[in-house]
């Protein structure tokens, strides 16, 4: 189990990370949206907790969005005017500030889906227009490693410490943007508008991740585990799909 926890995540994360490097930025923080990180999480909780608590973390993920979509919009204002550390650090208090915040909501999941929804419509509207600028066609190769031991890492201590944290705050820890943050800093290594790009992918794509978590959060107890994880996959697919149109319109706009 130790050794398919390792593996999994990294493997999804590599697969993202080497599309990113061919289609650009954009379709790179699109692809990020997915819940490669709270869906492996989800699942080994399932194994090892069981379906109520499985599905108490995923209206937590569902909440966390909100907080990870807030560490985007905090990172992609910042970044045109700081450094990358200085963008880091900014995003990432406005993470912990969201999920501190979101710790004493006992919203259903349903609730949870329609304020997600919300606001990262009105996240979208807030982002800052990428400057014109040339894209690079390649990332530095040490970026491809680094995310991938972020993603043992994240996988393995979230789900060794799920039991002590309690489902609702493991749910909100597994959004924690740590993959964001990679993308994010090699990309603004190349400019503002690369990190822009980046996030504003990224955040089209947790559409996505919601649409997923509510649809786990809701059958989990219902359906089991096997059943539940497809029908999340299918929906989460379809919506998936039809983001991707918005995000290439951007990512055409952003390149002139």
């Amino acid at each position: 189990m130790l050794l398919f926890k390792i593996i999994l995540a990294p493997v999804l994360i590599a697969l993202v990370s080497l599309a990113g490097r061919k289609w650009g930025p954009g379709i790179a923080g699109w692809l990020l949206g997915l819940p490669l990180n709270s869906g492996p999480i989800l699942f080994f909780l399932l194994l090892e907790q069981g379906p109520r608590f499985a599905a108490d973390a995923a209206r937590g993920s569902l909440l966390g969005i909100l907080a990870w979509a807030a560490f985007c919009v905090a990172y992609a204002l910042s970044c045109v005017k700081t450094s990358w550390w200085w963008s880091t650090l900014i995003g990432w208090a406005a993470y912990f500030a969201v999920g501190l915040l979101l710790l004493p909501v006992h919203l259903t999941a349903n609730w949870v889906f329609v304020l997600v929804t919300l606001a990262l419509i009105a996240i979208l509207v807030l982002f800052p227009k990428a400057p014109q600028t040339d894209l690079p066609s390649d990332a530095p190769k040490p970026d491809l490693w680094l995310r991938m031991a972020t993603a043992s890492l994240m996988v393995v201590t979230l789900t060794g410490v799920a039991k002590i944290l309690g489902p609702t705050r493991s749910g909100i820890l597994s959004a924690f943007p740590a993959y964001t943050t990679i993308l994010a800093v090699f990309s603004h290594r190349h400019g503002a508008a690369s990190a822009i790009q980046t996030l504003k992918g990224v955040t089209v794509g947790l559409y996505t991740a919601a649409v997923f978590l509510l649809v786990l959060s809701l059958s989990l107890t219902r359906l089991g585990g096997a059943l539940s994880f497809a029908l999340a996959s299918g929906a989460g697919l379809v919506v998936q799909t039809l983001s991707l149109l918005y995000v290439r319109r951007t990512t055409s706009e952003a390149r002139g």
